[in-house]
C-alpha cells in the first residue's frame, strides 16, 4: 500500500463503539486511582506553610539574639567582633535619635575600646595588628564623641559640659590604667605605650573643650545675673518714695498744667 493510501485510510478510520467503551473506562479507573482529595495550595497547605515559615524565622531571631548578646563579650581578632562593631554598634547609633543621646552613646563607646584595649593587655593578648586596630577605632569613636559634645553645645550647654566631662574622666582613668599595665607587662610595653600617648592627646583635647563649654556656660550665667541685678534696680528705684524737693516740683509742674488748661 502506497503512503497515500495509507493516509487516506487513516482519515476514514473509526472505532468500534466497544473500543470507546473500553477507552473512556480506563481513563475513569485512572482518575479514580490518582483522585487528590485536597488541592496543592489549598487553605489547609497554606495555614501549615505559614506555620513553617514562622517557626523559621522565630528561629532565626533566636539565633540572631544569641549570637548579638554573645559577641558583646567579643574583642579585637575574636570571630563575632565584627557582630559586635558593626551590627550592634550601628544598630545602636541608629537609635540615638537626640543630640544628646547621640552624645552619651559616642562616650559609651569610645569607652568601649579603652575597656576592649585593657582587656587585650591584661590578657597578653595585644600584638601590633590588634594595636593598630583598636587604636583607629578608638581614635575615631573619641573624634564622633567631641564632635557630638560641641555639637550638643549649641542648644544644651549644660548637659554638653556634663558629657565632656565624663569623657575626660573616663579617659584619664583609662590612661592610668594603661599606664599601670604597661609597667606589669614588659613584653607588651611598647604596644601600650603608643596607644597610651594617644588617649593622652585626646584627653587633653576632650579637656579644652570641657574648658571652653564652661567657660561659656559661667559667662552665660554672669550675663543673666547682671540683667537680673540691673531689672531688680529698676523696679526697685521706680518704687522709691519722692522727696520733699520732688514733690514741690510735682506740684508746681500740676499746678501749670491746670492754668493751662483753663
Amino acid at each position: 500500500m502506497k503512503h497515500k493510501d495509507i493516509q487516506t485510510h487513516m482519515t476514514r478510520a473509526t472505532l468500534l463503539p466497544e473500543e470507546k467503551d473500553l477507552i473512556w473506562q480506563s481513563i475513569l479507573n485512572h482518575m479514580r486511582s490518582t483522585y487528590i482529595t485536597q488541592p496543592v495550595f489549598g487553605y489547609g497547605y497554606f495555614w501549615q506553610s505559614l506555620r513553617f515559615a514562622a517557626t523559621g524565622v522565630a528561629g532565626v531571631a533566636l539565633v540572631a539574639t544569641g549570637i548579638s548578646y554573645a559577641a558583646e563579650n567579643a574583642l579585637p581578632g575574636d570571630l563575632l567582633y565584627a557582630v559586635k562593631v558593626e551590627i550592634n554598634e550601628r544598630a545602636w547609633t541608629l537609635t540615638a535619635f537626640s543630640q544628646e543621646a547621640e552624645a552619651e552613646w559616642s562616650v559609651a563607646r569610645t569607652t568601649r575600646r579603652l575597656e576592649e584595649l585593657e582587656r587585650l593587655a591584661t590578657g597578653g593578648d595585644l600584638n601590633d595588628t590588634l594595636g593598630e586596630e583598636i587604636a583607629i577605632r578608638l581614635e575615631q569613636n573619641t573624634e564622633e564623641a567631641s564632635k557630638a559634645i560641641v555639637s550638643l553645645k549649641k542648644d544644651q550647654m549644660s548637659v554638653a559640659a556634663d558629657t565632656s566631662s565624663r569623657l575626660e574622666s573616663s579617659l584619664r582613668v583609662h590612661e592610668r590604667m594603661l599606664a599601670q599595665v604597661a609597667e606589669e607587662r614588659a613584653d607588651m610595653s611598647s604596644q601600650i605605650h603608643v596607644i597610651l600617648d594617644m588617649v593622652r592627646k585626646k584627653a587633653e583635647s576632650v579637656s579644652e573643650i570641657r574648658q571652653e563649654i564652661e567657660k561659656e556656660l559661667a559667662d552665660a550665667k554672669i550675663d543673666v545675673t547682671a540683667k537680673d541685678i540691673i531689672a531688680e534696680n529698676k523696679n526697685a528705684t521706680s518704687t522709691l518714695p519722692l522727696e520733699p524737693a520732688e514733690k514741690e516740683e510735682t506740684k508746681e509742674a500740676d499746678g501749670k498744667e491746670h492754668v493751662n488748661e483753663l
